[in-house]
Parts: C-alpha cells; sequence; structure tokens
C-alpha cells in the first residue's frame, strides 16, 4: 500500500525536502499536505523535491502575498488527466534547476476540470508571478495543451530547458521575460507566446540573453503587444518572419537566424 512518511527538518533554510515516490511521498519537513498521488505546498518557503510521479502532481496553494521556492533534484512527474506542475496561488514562485540534475514533466490527451473551471491549461502551469532559473534541465512534453505557462510575468533566467508542445510551448501571458538558459521549443502552435490583449501595457516578449532554438508551426515567436530582442542567440523556424508583434518588433542586439 501506498504511505506517507512526515518528519521534521531542523533545517532553517530549507522548510522541507521531499522525496516523491508511487509507493509514497517522503517529507523531512513542514509546510507541506500530501496524499499518495500529490504534493501541495501550504506555506511560503524553500523545498527541496526529488524523485518520480507515474500519475500525479506537484501543486502550490499559498496566498497572494507568500513567495515559494521549489529546487528541483532529480523531478519526473506525469500527470493523466491535468497539469503536473500547478500552481493557483501565490505572490510568486520561483523553480531552481539543480545543476547536473534532469526535470521532467508531462501529461496526458485529456484534462479532468473542477466544475466551472477551465484551468490549469499548461502541463507545467502557475496564474502568477513565475521564475525559472538554475543549471539543470527542464523537459516539458505536453500533450493537451501548453507546455510552460504563467498567467502573470514569467521570467526564464537559466537552465536547459526543452518543450515539445501540441499548443503553444511557453507563454508569459503579460510578460515573457528570457535573459538566459538554453532553451528549446517545439510547437504545433506558437513557440514563444505573450498573450494579454487587454491591457497596451502588457502582453510583451523581452529577449536579454539566452540560446534560444524554436519551431513553431504558427509563430516562432508571437506578442500581443512588443518584441524586443536586446541579446542572446536566436535561431527561428522562419528567421526574424517568425517573430509576429501586434505593435511592432525592436532588435538592438543579439544574433537572429533561421534554422538550416
Amino acid at each position: 500500500d501506498k504511505t506517507v512518511t512526515v518528519t521534521e527538518n531542523k533545517s532553517e533554510e530549507v522548510k522541507a525536502t521531499v522525496i516523491l515516490s508511487d509507493s509514497g511521498i517522503t517529507v523531512n519537513g513542514t509546510g507541506c499536505d500530501v496524499r499518495p498521488d500529490r504534493l501541495k505546498i501550504e506555506e511560503a518557503g524553500t523545498y527541496e523535491i526529488s524523485g518520480t510521479l507515474s500519475n500525479g502532481s506537484i501543486y502550490v496553494n499559498v496566498d497572494n502575498e507568500s513567495e515559494v521556492h521549489l529546487i528541483l533534484k532529480g523531478v519526473k512527474v506525469h500527470n493523466e488527466t491535468s497539469a503536473a506542475l500547478f500552481c493557483k496561488k501565490a505572490k510568486k514562485v520561483t523553480v531552481t534547476l539543480q545543476k547536473d540534475t534532469v526535470n521532467e514533466f508531462s501529461d496526458g490527451t485529456a484534462y479532468v476540470f473542477e466544475p466551472e473551471e477551465d484551468e490549469p491549461d499548461a502541463t507545467f502551469f502557475a496564474k502568477h508571478d513565475l521564475v525559472i532559473t538554475g543549471e539543470g534541465t527542464l523537459k516539458v512534453t505536453a500533450n493537451y495543451g501548453d507546455a510552460i505557462k504563467g498567467k502573470d510575468a514569467l521570467y526564464i533566467n537559466g537552465g536547459v530547458i526543452e518543450v515539445d508542445s501540441v499548443d503553444d510551448g511557453i507563454i508569459g501571458r503579460d510578460l515573457l521575460h528570457i535573459t538566459g538558459g538554453v532553451i528549446t521549443v517545439r510547437s504545433q502552435s506558437d513557440a514563444l507566446k505573450s498573450s494579454n490583449d487587454k491591457d497596451e501595457t502588457l502582453g510583451n516578449i523581452v529577449i536579454d540573453g539566452g540560446v534560444l532554438t524554436l519551431t513553431g508551426e504558427s509563430d516562432d515567436i508571437q506578442a500581443e503587444n512588443r518584441v524586443t530582442i536586446n541579446g542572446g542567440t536566436l535561431a527561428l523556424s522562419d528567421g526574424e518572419d517568425g517573430i509576429q508583434s501586434v505593435n511592432g518588433t525592436t532588435i538592438d542586439g543579439g544574433v537572429v537566424s533561421e534554422i538550416k
């Protein structure tokens, strides 16, 4: 039978260390609620996570004033009927990809929603500010909808990020800001996207650094407001023609080329 083990963690810096497993989630610390197939983060703080769930999720639900830091140290989570990572409520969630680790998130082809809900609709989903950083690897395979989605601002500062999606690849609804990392996106819609069309100041994509290889069957980069490229190395399936923005694109730096 599946079991849940909870013990106290004396570390002042890390609130809890978690090992995911189909045979039982082990938590050394506090701030978590666990079920056999779900880790729920309930309090602000830093959590180190490793292990595997073959059909489950990591779920963050704190409050709008709290920040959560997830350190992924070799995580593999698949959820057949919803998001593998669902950050429902927080001020900000920072995901650090631990060096020399590979972290994989995937989903099934059909989601089951709560009554009158249509979210989450991405494999790696946050309803607030989301930061992805670190020196490890993040692989996201989206079989239902979008792959990585932040409903407010999404910041990517580092890591090796590999995305395969049946819809959009990486979305920052209000802002997608990339300053680093090695990012490869293959999507059946837009590879990078900022989708807020309700506020004329939002819906922007800013790229200041990183090495990006983007293949979108619709657009490689699509913004409802502006795209600004100040740095980085971008290889796009359609070259600069793969960049679409409602209010214009500015390229002040970096290298933009077409994938050969």
